[in-house]
């Protein structure tokens, strides 16, 4: 999560380079927040800053709010979340309730007041990914084979009542943080059978060079996480669904938000399924 978090800062400044001034002032607020099915909130936050040039770790580490309240209700009870820190992930601190877990038949109200602005959203949980099939197929690059690297497709069933939507997260099983799998994000807002195959790759740099992970015999860590509208309009305005962000992309629409009074990010509902398995 530390690498997610990081490109999503990334993405942020680098979209605040190229609109006017006053969006990038300090107290332009980035949220991140989320609840899982039965799993407590994380609500992290950070403030955009002034981009000129090269950016060091102090001024990252300052962008970092830590001072904002953070509350948040599910229509019987209220909390306020807890500052933690966890020196694995970006930002290193965040909130978390420690009584609201998220539970499918809740709606759940957010609310940041930070230096004398309230920030509001409210969310709810969409059901858990179910996933039908796991299948390796051969990697192509330029139309030719790349023996020993496979692809996987990925068939989800699709609850034609209703549009889902997704994202996907994927790292090898010795590595510590997860990536965006590519594609990131998924939706079946053109969708009309009852399953539909997605086609996953996965690459990272390894000596200065972009290359194939998914080699036959590693045993792999995929998530398919179910997200709110709300949370893929977001991630798709900041062209998730096309590259990582940290690749220098170019960013020309507006991003999406469902926090109130002017913040960026979102506030959203998630809900997990692991999977576990070796490249065949």
């Amino acid at each position: 999560m530390k690498y997610i978090m990081y490109c999503l800062f990334c993405v942020i400044l680098c979209r605040c380079t190229q609109i006017e001034t006053e969006t990038i002032a300090n107290d332009r607020l980035t949220v991140e927040g989320y609840i899982d099915a039965k799993k407590f909130a994380i609500v992290k936050l950070t403030n955009s800053i002034p981009f000129e040039g090269i950016i060091d770790s102090t001024e990252i580490v300052r962008a970092i709010e830590s001072k904002a309240k953070v509350e948040l209700s599910n229509g019987r009870i209220s909390e306020v979340l807890t500052l933690k820190k966890d020196e694995r992930s970006f930002p290193f601190l965040f909130y978390r309730s420690n009584l609201i877990r998220g539970n499918l038949e809740d709606q759940y109200t957010l609310k940041i007041t930070l230096r004398g602005k309230v920030f509001e959203s409210t969310t709810s949980i969409p059901d858990k990914p179910e996933v039908a099939a796991i299948e390796f197929i051969e990697a192509r690059e330029g139309g030719m084979l790349v023996e020993d690297f496979r692809d996987i497709k990925l068939t989800l069933k699709n609850d034609t009542s209703k549009q889902q939507y997704f994202k996907i997260l994927i790292k090898n099983r010795s590595k510590k943080m997860f990536q965006f799998a590519t594609p990131f994000i998924v939706s079946t807002e053109n969708i009309t059978t009852e399953t539909f195959p997605v086609i996953i790759t996965f690459d990272g740099l390894v000596d200065d060079e972009r290359v194939n992970l998914l080699k036959v015999g590693e045993v792999i860590d995929l998530k398919v996480i179910a997200i709110t509208k709300a949370e893929f309009e977001f991630w798709k305005s900041v062209e998730g669904d096309v590259t990582i962000p940290i690749d220098n992309a170019s960013f020309t629409n507006a991003i999406e938000t469902n926090i109130s009074n002017g913040a960026f990010g979102y506030w959203s509902g998630e809900h997990e399924t692991a999977l576990l398995f070796r490249i065949l």
